[in-house]
């Protein structure tokens, strides 16, 4: 992995947590909008908000995934490259 690579793979793991946290909390405030003030956000506007913020949580937790999964697959191979050196 290069080192360009590595850089935006961590600023993708740690800026995708909060994304995701917070897309999932809009989730959950669209909904309950909705069934608070029905008269003022009626079900389909609030439903379209609320499932592209849940759209939006899980998008950033593949991104998030995919991250670690790129960081520990890259820390195996330099470990295996560091035993076969020695």
């Amino acid at each position: 992995m290069t080192k360009r690579r590595k850089i935006a793979t961590w600023i993708g793991l740690v800026l995708s947590l909060p994304a995701g946290g917070y897309a999932a909390m809009s989730f959950v405030f669209y909904a309950w909008l909705s069934a608070v003030a029905p008269d003022r956000w009626p079900p389909e506007r609030a439903a379209l908000w609320a499932y592209s913020s849940l759209a939006l949580a899980a998008l950033f937790l593949a991104l998030f995934v995919y991250c670690i999964v790129s960081l520990v697959k890259d820390a195996n191979k330099t470990s295996q490259r560091e035993r076969s050196a020695t």
